[in-house]
C-alpha cells in the first residue's frame, strides 16, 4: 500500500508520469486517506468508495431494465462529475461487478507491440503538423485485437475525456463493429486523454496513417466526445489523413466546445488541460472553429439535446453540428428530433449515445454508402428500440460505470494542473498566418 501511495502521489505531482490502470478499490482507499486537502472532495470520495462497496456486496441492487435505467438517469441533476458519480452508483446504474470491470486489462494498454509502418509516416507529408512525441510511443498506443484482419473495413475508435479506449468501447462499438464487413482497432491515449489535446491528436494522426498504410486502404474513424473533437483537429492540421479516411463517425461531439460551467467546479486545481481546452471560449476551440467548423471528410454526427457534458446540442447552435463548406458530405442528427415520441427519442445523455440504436444504424449506413449516413435511407423502426441490436442491460450498466464513475476517478488521479489552458503550438499560429496572407490553406 505504501508503494501504491507513492506511485499515486508521484502521478499527482507530475502530470508527465504515465500510468496505466490500477486496482480501483485500492485507489479509492488511497484517495480516502489524505491526497486531497479539499474537505468536500475528500468527503465525496469517501462516499463514492462506500457506495461502490455497497453495490459489490449487494446492499445496492443494479437496475433491472433499460427503461428503468433511462428513467433514473433523467432524474439525476446536472452537477459536478463526482456528485454525478455518487448519484449513478446510489441509483444502481452500474453493474455489481464494477470493480472487476475496472481491473487492469491489456485492451487499455498503450504499450503494445506493433510492427513498423510499411512506408514512412512520421510525418507522412510536409504539409502535416510536426510530431514531438517519439514515433515508438505513438505506435505502441495502438491496440490491434488478435482477430483483426485488413480484409474487412478497418475502423479506428477514439475515446473521450478520462476514459480508456478499450474499456469505453467494450460495451459498445468494439463489439458492434465486429461484423462481417468491419473490424475495429483503437488508440489508447496516455493519461486517458486528460492532458493537452494537441498531444492527444498526435496519437490519433499517427494511428490513422499507420492503420491505412498497413492495410493499404482507406479506413473509418469513430470518435466519442473529445475523441471526435480530436479527430477534427487531426483532419485540419494533418491533411494527409483526409485522403485515407472514408468516413468520420462522431458521437456526442463537442466540435464547438461546451458552455457547461460545472466541468471545473470539482476542484479548480483538478481541472485538467483537456477539460479546459473544451470550453466554448477556449483558445483551442476558437482555433478549431476557424475552418474546422466544416467537415474535411464525409462526416456523420449524432448527438442528444439532454447531454449533460456538452451544451448546446440542439438546433443550429449544436456543438456537434458541422457545416459542409468543402462539399464532402455531412449529416447532423439530434436523436430527439428524428426519434420523437419513440424510445430512441428519450433521455440519452452524453455516454448514452454510445448505445443508441439510431446512431449505430446511421454509422452502418455511412459505411455502406458514399458520403455520410442518411436518415432517409434507414428504417426508423430502430427508434422503437432502446439499445443498438446485440447490446443488453449489462452493456448499458457497464457503459455508465466507465463514463460516469471511472471518468471522475481518473480526473482525481491526474492530479493538480497549472490552472491554465495549454498554449497553442506553433503550427496553429502558422496556419493562421497563411490564412491571413490569403494563401491556400489545405
Amino acid at each position: 500500500m505504501r508503494l501504491l501511495y507513492f506511485l499515486l502521489s508521484t502521478a499527482m505531482c507530475n502530470p508527465l508520469f504515465r500510468r496505466e490502470a490500477l486496482d480501483i478499490p485500492e485507489i479509492l482507499e488511497v484517495l480516502d486517506s489524505s491526497l486531497y486537502t479539499n474537505k468536500d472532495t475528500a468527503q465525496q470520495v469517501f462516499q463514492l468508495s462506500s457506495l461502490i462497496s455497497d453495490i459489490t456486496s449487494g446492499k445496492i441492487n443494479p437496475v433491472q431494465s433499460i427503461n428503468e435505467g433511462l428513467t433514473l438517469l433523467s432524474k439525476i441533476p446536472n452537477t459536478t462529475s463526482l456528485e454525478r458519480a455518487i448519484a449513478i452508483v446510489s441509483a444502481g446504474l452500474v453493474p455489481s461487478n464494477i470493480t472487476t470491470i475496472f481491473n487492469p486489462n491489456p485492451i487499455n494498454s498503450y504499450n503494445n507491440t506493433n510492427p513498423p509502418p510499411k512506408t514512412p509516416i512520421y510525418p507522412k507529408s510536409t504539409t502535416d503538423a510536426p510530431y514531438d512525441i517519439p514515433e515508438p510511443n505513438l505506435r505502441s498506443a495502438i491496440y490491434i485485437p488478435p482477430t483483426f484482419t485488413c480484409t474487412k473495413i478497418p475502423i479506428l475508435l477514439v475515446p473521450g475525456t478520462a476514459d480508456p479506449a478499450g474499456l469505453t468501447f467494450s460495451f459498445s462499438y468494439s463489439r458492434l463493429l465486429e461484423t462481417n464487413t468491419t473490424n475495429p482497432v483503437w488508440v489508447n491515449i496516455p493519461d486517458n486523454s486528460l492532458s493537452d489535446i494537441q498531444d492527444n491528436a498526435q496519437y490519433i494522426a499517427y494511428a490513422i496513417n499507420y492503420l491505412s498504410t498497413q492495410c493499404g486502404r482507406s479506413i473509418g474513424v469513430l470518435g466519442w466526445s473529445q475523441g471526435a473533437l480530436d479527430i477534427q483537429w487531426v483532419l485540419k492540421y494533418w491533411p494527409s489523413t483526409r485522403s485515407v479516411v472514408s468516413d468520420f463517425l462522431a458521437v456526442s461531439a463537442d466540435f464547438h466546445g461546451t458552455r457547461v460551467q460545472s466541468l471545473c467546479v470539482l476542484d479548480e486545481a483538478l481541472c485538467t488541460p483537456a477539460i479546459r481546452q473544451q470550453g466554448y471560449e477556449s483558445g483551442f476551440v476558437r482555433a478549431l472553429r476557424d475552418g474546422g467548423d466544416s467537415a474535411f471528410v464525409p462526416t456523420t454526427s449524432i448527438y442528444s439535446d439532454v447531454d449533460f457534458v456538452v451544451q448546446p446540442q440542439s438546433g443550429e447552435g449544436a456543438s456537434g453540428l458541422l457545416g459542409d463548406a468543402r462539399g464532402v458530405g455531412v449529416s447532423n442528427t439530434q436523436v430527439q428530433v428524428v426519434c420523437a415520441g419513440e424510445a430512441g427519442g428519450g433521455f440519452y445523455s452524453h455516454s448514452g449515445m454510445l448505445v443508441h440504436p439510431l446512431a449505430y444504424a446511421l454509422f452502418l449506413d455511412a459505411l455502406g454508402h458514399e458520403g455520410p449516413g442518411r436518415v432517409e435511407r434507414i428504417d426508423l423502426g430502430v427508434c422503437r428500440d432502446s439499445l443498438a441490436p446485440g447490446l443488453g442491460l449489462g452493456d448499458f450498466l457497464g457503459m455508465e460505470a466507465v463514463s460516469d464513475v471511472l471518468g471522475p476517478i481518473e480526473v482525481l488521479l491526474y492530479g493538480e494542473s497549472s490552472g491554465r489552458e495549454p498554449v497553442l503550438k506553433d503550427y496553429v499560429h502558422e496556419w493562421l498566418e497563411i490564412e491571413i496572407q490569403g494563401e491556400k490553406v489545405l
